[in-house]
């Protein structure tokens, strides 16, 4: 049976983003990323990363970074909190990332990125696993190289994004770059890139032969898309629907970030929703305003009262 995983999206899949794909058949999942220097020296920001609801399944911790000290203080920190497995990320394209050789800029740096993956495997003591990027969209030998020796520190799963980190989430993913991986490797892979509707889901693991499928930017919006996956059914969500998980995403933000930093950090969720379901244009301008409880009522009735465009 094909399992469906929620890929970590710094800024998107928080402890209220994750209840709302749940609701609708997600099991598992990561939290957004986390700086591992962001995690030694103890960043605001933390506590919001890091929360984990008591009532969620599966949940892994995802660090970013690429200095080994900080790494290796950083696994030690997670091994006391409560995940399910650390995974280290190698797939981020931001560009501020890729400055600090941290994300996806570790694949063009193999012998550096090795290194911070033999430093986290030695004093990570919870199930270890990596994200990250093809090497070449052509040539699978580079990336098939990379992953054994990956395997060959101890990493107990890998899940690749089919495309180069310079395509960021544009262009075709290398379908038979991953399948490659997944036939040269014994542990697990899980093949990432372009879910957005049943068929591409179909298409990624015909292609990669992955029993393992990551879903990211598709289910922005669209927490609904785990339920379409589930029951290989496409189910579209009642106007009624939306505007219930919207309120309810919202108000689960507003406990995690407080009032009124949780309505503004909850601006772009609303938006993906607003967009993905194709809501006026009118609406959608008028998220960047809201900043109080009265303001997200006031906007709400405003949704309730119109229809999603068909």
């Amino acid at each position: 049976m094909t399992e469906y995983s929620l890929a970590p999206l710094a800024g998107y899949t928080d402890l209220p983003f994750r209840r709302v794909c749940r609701r609708f058949g997600l099991k598992v999942a990561y939290t957004p990323l986390i700086d591992s220097g962001a995690l030694v020296y103890g960043n605001k920001d933390n506590p919001q990363i890091l929360a984990r609801g008591e009532d969620e399944p599966w949940l892994a911790v995802q660090v970013l970074g690429s200095r080994l000290e900080d790494l290796r203080k950083s696994g030690q920190i997670l091994n006391q909190m409560d995940f399910d497995a650390v995974d280290f990320n190698m797939g981020c394209p931001v560009r501020k990332v890729l400055k600090r050789c941290a994300g996806a800029e570790l694949t063009r740096h193999l012998d550096k990125a090795l290194d911070c993956v033999k430093v986290l495997r030695e004093v990570v003591t919870k199930p270890f696993t990596v994200k990250t990027r093809i090497l070449d969209e052509v040539d699978p030998e580079p990336t098939v190289a990379f992953c054994h020796a990956l395997e060959a520190c101890g990493v107990e799963a890998i899940a690749i994004h089919g495309r180069l980190p310079e395509r960021i989430y544009a262009g075709p993913v290398a379908f038979h770059v991953i399948r490659a991986v997944r036939e040269a490797l014994r542990i697990p892979v899980t093949a990432n890139g372009g879910i957005f509707t049943l068929e591409d889901a179909r298409q990624l693991q015909e292609g990669t032969g992955c029993e393992r499928l990551m879903v990211a930017r598709g289910a922005l919006g669209n927490p609904w898309l785990f339920k379409t996956l589930n029951e290989q059914s496409l189910y579209t969500p009642s106007h009624e629907e939306i505007c219930e998980v919207v309120e309810t995403q919202v108000r689960d933000m507003v406990r995690l970030y407080g009032n009124p930093g949780g309505l503004v950090v909850s601006r772009k969720t609303i938006l993906g929703y607003l967009c993905k379901w194709r809501y006026p244009k009118p609406l959608r301008v008028k998220v960047s305003s809201i900043s109080t409880w009265n303001e997200f009522h006031a906007f709400m009735q405003e949704v309730r009262a119109s229809e999603k465009r068909q």
